[in-house]
């Protein structure tokens, strides 16, 4: 985790399960300068951190930390169940996987 998501976290982390706006996580962590740039500058790193499994966002695009058990699953996750549906998984990375001999064709 990086400087940015490391502040994201922190401050979602203050929130506890509140979906909290792009542009409201961009005005409190990147105060100044960087939120009056762009007001939207924490979306790219939101949607990353969302890809990581970190924070899970609703479908009005506002964020919190993942809850655990919220019914999603990490792909790496869903190949150790029998019968877990991958459609319904997040995307797995490169890195995720080099090295991982247990996914390697027999």
């Amino acid at each position: 985790m990086n400087a940015d998501e490391a502040e994201i976290y922190e401050f979602l982390k203050e929130c506890a399960n509140v979906f909290v706006s792009c542009m409201d996580i961009s005005r409190k962590v990147g105060r100044g300068r960087r939120f009056d740039q762009d007001k939207a500058w924490a979306r790219p790193i939101l949607r990353r951190m969302e890809i990581d499994g970190i924070v899970e966002a609703n479908p009005f695009g506002e964020y919190r930390i993942r809850v655990a058990g919220s019914g999603e699953m990490h792909f790496k996750e869903a190949l150790k169940k029998p019968g877990a549906q991958l459609g319904d998984t997040t995307i797995i990375k490169l890195e995720d996987v080099q090295g991982d001999t247990s996914l390697s064709p027999a």
